[in-house]
């Protein structure tokens, strides 16, 4: 049996979450930031409206504003966002045997069971009922393998249904310029640029041997994705009655960051949302770990800590401490990820009066967020990390 996957990619999923939350966005340039600070703090998401300005996640609010003055601004709401992505996955789960979650606003779903045309039945179906449901928009890539399938909904964003059949697949890699395959960042895209190769059907037609030898097991791998060739299965969906291995947040910005400094507020970030999830949920962990894109490098380390915490502050500093060790010599980030593993219920007894303090004030952040809305009150050492 032919295999058919899914992609769904969210269309602007944090930008759009706020435009429905409140009607008076839509249709305006909006700049969602990782801090409440509308000057002072950095793009983690923004409108397709934002976007036609030159507007991109990871770049500063104060370069954003200056391209796009009359931009509206709002803080991210994690809490907001994870809650809509949770409600998206039990949609799919409706409708495929097997859905796996990318990412907070990118999912797979393995339709082959249903044959081509039933499967893009299926996915008009999923797309009006988000549009119904949630007020917004996703694109879907349906094709042969996972990564083919992303680069088709990629290809017709926003709100967009691009139906790929295996004898399609190579008249769409033709002409695609080789920095849309996910995975080939801007130093990969130049250095095949220097070889006279641009698009991925110049790259299929590139002898393996000598991509080989020039970018190792990365030669191979763009070679077989130029061809179509992807054996990567949709991994199951887990019912969430099962205990989590793990809890982790992870973002790709569209705005490389250069600085230390910017990487560290988005690890805050990460790490703020991963504390949270931790408390909410009764989780300690006493492993941390970090991941990140690095100049088209992926590197990733965890360490396992004597004590076990659902602390962010915590987490944070132990990303940090990961970070360092990974002794980076330039920063070039596109994407990143924090991950607290090893978990165990959380103590109910605290011994130490200054943890009990901690975990009383952590309890109280956390129900005035839920209430008035994420980021309402954070952490004030933020504003070190940006100094």
């Amino acid at each position: 049996m032919d295999r058919i996957i899914a992609h769904l990619d969210m269309d602007a999923f944090f930008a759009s979450i706020e435009q429905a939350a409140d009607p008076r966005l839509r249709g305006k340039p909006l700049i969602v930031g990782s801090r409440g600070k509308k000057y002072r703090t950095v793009v983690a998401a923004c409108s397709y409206e934002a976007k036609a300005h030159g507007v991109a996640s990871g770049m500063s609010t104060v370069e954003a504003f200056r391209l796009c003055p009359k931009a509206q601004f709002v803080s991210a709401d994690s809490a907001k966002y994870l809650y809509a992505s949770e409600r998206i996955l039990r949609l799919l789960v409706q409708h495929a045997d097997r859905v796996e979650q990318a990412s907070i606003d990118e999912f797979y779903m393995d339709l082959s069971r249903l044959g081509i045309t039933q499967a893009a039945y299926t996915c008009r179906r999923i797309k009006d009922r988000i549009r119904k449901e949630f007020s917004i928009t996703g694109s879907i890539g349906i094709a042969p393998a996972k990564i083919i399938a992303k680069m088709a909904a990629k290809a017709r964003k926003p709100d967009g249904l691009l139906v790929l059949g295996e004898k399609d697949v190579a008249a769409f890699l033709r002409e695609l310029a080789v920095e849309k395959v996910p995975g080939i960042g801007p130093r990969l895209k130049e250095h095949l640029n220097n070889l006279s190769i641009f698009t991925c059907g110049q790259l299929a037609g590139t002898d393996p041997a000598f991509l080989a030898d020039r970018f190792g097991k990365t030669g191979l791998w763009m070679w077989q994705t130029s061809r179509g060739i992807d054996s990567d299965e949709v991994d199951y969906w887990d019912a969430p009655e099962e205990p989590p291995k793990s809890i982790g947040h992870s973002y790709t910005v569209e705005h490389v960051l250069t600085t230390r400094t910017l990487l560290a507020n988005w690890l805050r970030m990460l790490s703020e949302m991963v504390g949270c999830r931790l408390r909410r949920k009764g989780f300690d962990s006493c492993v941390s770990c970090l991941w990140l894109n690095n100049n088209d490098e992926f590197l990733s380390r965890e360490k396992k800590f004597y004590s076990p915490t659902q602390d962010s502050e915590v987490i944070f500093r132990r990303s940090l401490h990961i970070l360092e060790s990974l002794r980076l010599k330039t920063v070039c980030v596109r994407a990143m990820g924090v991950t607290a593993a090893g978990l165990m219920p959380a103590q109910s007894l605290q011994l130490l009066a200054v943890d009990r303090k901690r975990m009383r004030l952590l309890g109280a952040v956390d129900r005035i967020n839920e209430r008035f809305g994420e980021w309402s009150v954070y952490p004030a050492a933020i504003q070190q990390i940006r100094k």
